[in-house]
């Protein structure tokens, strides 16, 4: 009986001897990813530079003289004679104080004008444009004494000389935080635009000074007209 055993077992062992351990379920997802990355859009040639402000014609539509010193009509002689402005400052937040003239077919306004010029980075921008977004805004007589200010921070901006420390208008100027932007290109000439429904024309005015002229539309002469001193750079 003993004999006959021996073989049944030896077959049993030898049968597991030849089973071999199963693969592990996560073998498979070991293996490397080839997943290939994709390529970024390419962002394709610059546009061509917008044309410039045609000051003659706006001159003529708002029947300007020709030796204007003051209002609309001085800022566009102003214009006339600028120079290149370079809207990207040092501290990359440049703020800009002025009297603005806002022309409504026969009706003209005057106001406290503000602009303000933030560098952003050049990845932000379309090719052509320049790292830089700009905004125009006002101050409101609800403002108060930032309101009432305004006009002695200008004067001393006139004349070259320091405003008064602590004045109103000027914290007002440095802390505002809520400005509508827009991208911005140079021109085909010295001038350096907003890319503003109609366009905001900016360029470098004498005594430091900044000329800007926005169009209301694309013809005619409604729109605002402005000149302004950097308060902070």
């Amino acid at each position: 009986m003993l004999r006959r055993a021996l073989p049944v077992v030896a077959l049993v062992l030898a049968a597991g001897c030849d089973d071999k351990p199963s693969a592990p379920a996560h073998a498979a997802s070991a293996a490397p990813s080839t997943t290939a990355e994709t390529p970024k859009a390419d962002p394709g040639p610059a546009a061509p530079p917008p044309a410039e402000l045609d000051v003659a014609s706006v001159q003529k539509a708002l029947k300007c003289a020709t030796d204007a010193k003051s209002g609309a009509c001085g800022v566009l002689a102003k214009m006339v004679t600028c120079t290149p402005w370079n809207a990207i400052v040092p501290s990359g937040d440049g703020r800009w104080l002025g009297r603005g003239w806002l022309v409504e077919g026969a009706k003209t306004t005057d106001q406290f004008t503000l602009v303000r010029a933030r560098r952003v980075p050049t990845s932000e921008v379309a090719p052509g444009q320049l790292g830089v977004r700009i905004a125009v805004a006002d101050i409101a007589k609800q403002e108060g004494g930032a309101y009432d200010q305004a006009d002695r921070v200008i004067r001393a901006f006139e004349r070259a000389d320091v405003p008064p420390h602590g004045n109103p208008t000027l914290d007002y100027v440095k802390q505002k935080t809520d400005w509508s932007e827009s991208f911005a290109a140079k021109t085909s000439g010295n001038q350096v635009v907003a890319l503003t429904a109609h366009g905001t024309y900016f360029c470098q005015g004498s005594a430091r000074s900044l000329v800007l002229v926005q169009r209301a539309s694309g013809t005619g002469g409604d729109g605002l007209y402005a000149e302004l001193w950097p308060t902070s750079w």
